[in-house]
């Protein structure tokens, strides 16, 4: 009876080409490895973070052209930290008067220019609101009431906020409660010249709606208000103004590469060279 050596090879499979399976195989498990390491930040906001702060759960696509925009999905700006340029400007108007919705979510008043631009009345107004209305110690974190009829909030009652902007001009859709105030000190306390009172945290303009708080939109916060994050489906973020995006110059050239095909040939023609070296050597020998 013969014994085959359980080192011995299937017929018609080669020492070579076991070994070049081989190498190909640790270079896969190598790449996994590092694409989990470096496709990943801890940048507030970003789509790339998948800590309580990113976006990377928020159901939702990145764009980078506002030009022929969708009007069958909502366009989030959120955080912006870049200036619109007009001609920005002008793609959004043509986007707004053709039905598209647009939601700008900002709590420091980087997005009161582009308002202006568009024409809106609509300011965002920074402060630090706390609130006795809450199930919850932080007083920052608390519940507003649904006071407009819109769709964006079609059966919601309440939606839950966390330390939001006021929101001046427009037709108000969220309000807080009496027992609220500009925690001026963040000592979560009212105290000094602080006053209760309420406030609106979100309005809109026709198809255009100001939100005042950023935070609705963060991994932590979507199990909170998940009605009105369906309501608002499909989403697409503006990456190009949002704070979305992320200065990780790995991530960003992996994004560049995968936009741009002749680049994405060339980085898999890198990817099987290590192999095809490895097996041309060995027939070679």
């Amino acid at each position: 009876m013969l014994f085959r050596s359980p080192h011995a090879l299937p017929s018609g499979v080669t020492q070579i080409e076991r070994e070049a399976w081989a190498i190909l195989l640790i270079l896969l498990l190598a790449a996994a490895v590092a694409y989990a390491h470096v496709t990943t930040t801890t940048e507030e906001y970003s789509r790339y973070n998948t800590d309580w702060n990113g976006t990377s759960a928020l159901p939702a696509e990145e764009i980078r052209d506002l030009r022929n925009l969708d009007t069958a999905a909502t366009l989030l700006i959120l955080a912006p930290d870049r200036p619109f340029t007009a001609e920005e400007v002008g793609y959004l108007r043509t986007f707004l008067d053709a039905g598209g919705r647009v939601i700008v979510a900002d709590e420091e008043g980087t997005a009161n220019s582009l308002l202006a631009d568009l024409g809106s009345t609509m300011r965002v107004r920074p402060q630090n609101l706390a609130s006795l209305e809450r199930d919850r110690a932080d007083p920052g974190l608390f519940t507003v009431s649904v006071v407009g009829n819109t769709s964006l909030f079609a059966g919601v009652g309440t939606v839950r906020v966390n330390r939001p902007a006021a929101v001046t001009g427009g037709e108000p859709l969220l309000e807080t409660a009496i027992l609220t105030w500009e925690d001026g000190d963040g000592d979560g306390r009212i105290s000094g010249d602080e006053v209760f009172g309420t406030a609106v945290i979100c309005a809109a303009e026709g198809n255009l709606t100001v939100l005042g708080d950023e935070s609705l939109f963060i991994n932590a916060m979507l199990a909170e208000n998940p009605q009105f994050i369906e309501n608002i489906q499909p989403i697409r973020v503006d990456s190009i103004h949002s704070r979305t995006g992320t200065a990780n110059p790995i991530i960003n050239t992996r994004l560049w590469i995968q936009e741009t095909p002749p680049a994405a040939a060339a980085a898999a023609a890198l990817a099987i060279l290590p192999v095809a070296w490895h097996f041309g050597r060995k027939r070679d020998d």
